[in-house]
């Protein structure tokens, strides 16, 4: 049951790096909507879904969300005799951002367990921190970075433990040609040791205190319509020990999101 639960906990997380992103939150009374296509694979694993999601600032420096929804269509290993599925809907997030200084966000996301069975975690976690975004000199130019805590909740006898993660992307906009390439990196680290509950009702320890992961990406965006229709591509690639934090896995993201 905890290795069921451990890697349904590791493809939920596999196309999602952070919160909605690591800068500013957006004017009073704007929003955006985003979806896209996932791939992920390693050696002889993969899988594939929609993600969509939408944001909106209800009031000045508060900005309300949900990620990380759609449909996942399948999750598997190609061998014989495998029993594969993994689709069904996905579990979502719902967010929320506030500028409490005018270089620092605070941050608390919320999973909710709400996706089919062969794609929820069943887990409800919370994920709280702040992001940091400071103004550049250079035209086009941006960069952000985010520190948070991981805290999921115990579930079907099992806990996961506590997780640091830290993070940063720069990105600049190519000036006349509307192509924003950017490129990240996130680095998770297991603080305390996920435990669960045996048949005799004993606890059990993971013994995977200490374990951790680091994620790199590289993209790019393109505004078809200036300011309001963005294309993006994204590459990533992450290793790192395994356990529900996912192990070694590349994966492949292209999707659009529309600013009102």
């Amino acid at each position: 049951m905890f290795k069921k639960i451990a890697m349904a906990c590791a493809f939920i997380a596999t196309a999602s790096f952070a919160t909605w992103d690591y800068y500013p939150v957006l004017e009073a009374g704007k929003g955006s909507f985003a979806g896209g296509l996932y791939y992920d694979w390693h050696h002889d694993w993969s899988q594939s879904g929609l993600k969509i999601g939408a944001r909106y600032s209800i009031i000045q420096n508060l900005e309300i969300s949900i990620q990380s929804f759609g449909y996942q269509f399948w999750s598997e290993e190609d061998c014989d005799g495998c029993v594969n599925g993994g689709d069904g809907l996905r579990d979502l997030t719902i967010g929320g951002r506030y500028t409490v200084a005018p270089m620092v966000t605070a941050f608390l996301d919320m999973n909710l367990p709400i996706g089919g069975d062969e794609v929820s975690s069943d887990e409800i976690a919370l994920y709280a921190g702040a992001q940091f975004s400071v103004p550049t000199n250079v035209p086009g130019f941006k960069f952000g970075t985010e520190g948070g805590i991981f805290w999921g909740f115990e579930h079907d006898n099992s806990e996961r433990g506590l997780e640091i993660h830290l993070g940063g992307e720069v990105a600049y906009a190519i000036p006349n040609v509307g192509v924003t390439p950017f490129a990240g990196l996130q680095l998770k680290y297991r603080l305390t040791e996920s435990t669960w509950e045996d048949g005799d009702g004993r606890e059990r320890g993971g013994n995977d205190d200490g374990d951790s992961q680091v994620i790199i990406w590289l993209g790019a965006g393109y505004f078809v319509i200036p300011n309001q229709l963005d294309l993006k591509a994204q590459l990533f690639v992450r290793s790192g020990d395994h356990g529900n934090m996912g192990g070694d896995a590349s994966g492949l993201y292209v999707g659009a999101e529309f600013f009102f």
